[in-house]
């Protein structure tokens, strides 16, 4: 990897692609790695210093990803960095209700058989952002391009010509949008936008504790929101706190003290004694779904063609899986000779993703309406039906294949095979 500083001068490149975060970046290995037979020279815009993601503090997230997922960071060679800081999921229990978290019994439990592997593992997003990073080094036909924003994007013929704020041109057959839910690159293209807010907000942070989590998640759910505690390296969980916004103004306007009094007070004694590690962030929950994610010679992935609740935790996967399933298409297109930003090449990449983003973000809002009330007939249905599937063994194994990412048309890359 190099990054050119050069004000004024003109860069060319096989597909450009603006936003530096994990998908973004992802996507960068899966066209320019030097792993693959025929790598594509490759860009990356991002606005900011991506090295600024893996400072501490920074973000305080972490991620599922899937056993799909983990498959393409094997194949990409960013995995081998990556495993020490991964967390096996191993068992997920459901709970419902409004009192502490250990005083819910468990309606739903899923454990992966020992043979299987597990699902899913959590990592810290800032970790991910360095294994990324640091593969990306390594990558000759990767050019990073960081402290600079997208100003102006028009299609020409068979290009998409940018110009950047800091007075750079670039020349490029493909554009891909990674650029988070506010994306440049889609309102350029004047793609649309349907969009949805959920009236709640969601605080994430780090915790860590006296006791240990054995691997398992654990997913609460009340009227108020989803309550997510998921298993990070050591004696620390990832937690995701939705709630309403009100709620979520209060609990972050606590001091340090206050606000572990109302977590210990919201968790109970199922961890031991917990404490915050590092700082909270909050942000609004909403769902987004471009009509398109294609426009001429432009490809949208990630958050900027689709932004999904997080009770599922499957957002980053999506976002994954966009970016293995453009690379083929493109790998392909190249292989017989074929434009990379061809509107055929385009339109086949929109027809795989569509239907699987499409259904995925209907069960997440079915779950949502399933969940988010707590009418006591509803309620009552809610904890029978998961009563009831916790005793079906064949959907249980269903469930956990989708949180695997292992069914429906599978991207070779996340099957762990480098496009020919």
């Amino acid at each position: 990897m190099f990054e050119s500083r050069e004000s004024g001068e003109t860069l060319t490149a096989d597909a450009v692609i603006v936003g530096g975060g994990p998908v973004g970046l992802t996507m960068a290995l899966a066209l320019g790695s030097g792993r693959l037979r025929r790598p594509l020279k490759t860009l990356v815009i991002e606005a900011r210093d991506p090295w600024s993601f893996v400072k501490e503090g920074h973000d305080a997230r972490g991620s599922a990803l899937s056993r799909s997922t983990q498959a393409m960071f094997q194949a990409l060679g960013v995995f081998t960095r990556l495993s020490a800081d991964v967390e096996d999921m191993r068992s997920i229990r459901v709970t419902d209700g409004a009192d502490a978290l250990t005083a819910r019994p468990a309606l739903l439990r899923f454990a992966t058989p020992e043979h299987a592997g597990s699902a899913a593992g959590m990592v810290e997003n800032r970790l991910l952002a360095k294994a990324l990073l640091e593969e990306i080094e390594g990558a000759p036909h990767i050019t990073l391009v960081s402290n600079t924003t997208l100003k102006t994007q028009a299609v020409e013929p068979g290009s998409v010509h940018l110009d950047l704020s800091d007075g750079r041109k670039i020349q490029t057959p493909l554009l891909v949008g990674s650029d988070g839910r506010g994306s440049q690159v889609r309102q350029y293209a004047g793609l649309a936008m349907t969009s949805k807010a959920y009236g709640q907000t969601a605080l994430t942070f780090t915790l860590s504790h006296s006791l240990p989590h054995h691997g398992e998640a654990q997913e609460h759910f009340s009227p108020d929101g989803v309550f997510a505690l998921l298993p990070l390296t050591g004696n620390r969980c990832s937690v995701v706190w939705a709630t309403s916004a009100a709620e979520a103004t209060r609990l972050m306007g606590l001091d340090q003290g206050q606000f572990q009094i109302a977590l210990q007070d919201h968790i109970g004694d199922g961890l031991g004694e917990v404490s915050v590690l590092g700082s909270k962030q909050a942000y609004p929950l909403i769902m987004q779904l471009a009509e398109t994610s294609v426009a001429e010679r432009v490809a949208l992935i990630g958050d900027a063609a689709h932004v999904i609740h997080p009770l599922a935790g499957l957002g980053l996967n999506l976002g994954f899986k966009d970016a293995a399933a453009l690379a083929e298409c493109v790998h392909d297109a190249m292989a017989r000779g074929e434009d990379v930003g061809a509107t055929s090449v385009l339109a086949r990449y929109q027809r795989w993703r569509h239907f699987d983003t499409v259904s995925t973000i209907a069960m997440i809002e079915g779950l949502s309406a399933l969940f988010g009330s707590d009418a006591p007939p509803l309620r009552a249905l809610r904890r029978l039906g998961l009563q009831s599937v916790d005793g079906m063994v064949a959907a249980k194994s269903l469930f956990m294949a989708e949180a695997a990412g292992v069914t429906g048309d599978m991207p070779k890359l996340m099957r762990g095979i480098l496009p020919a």
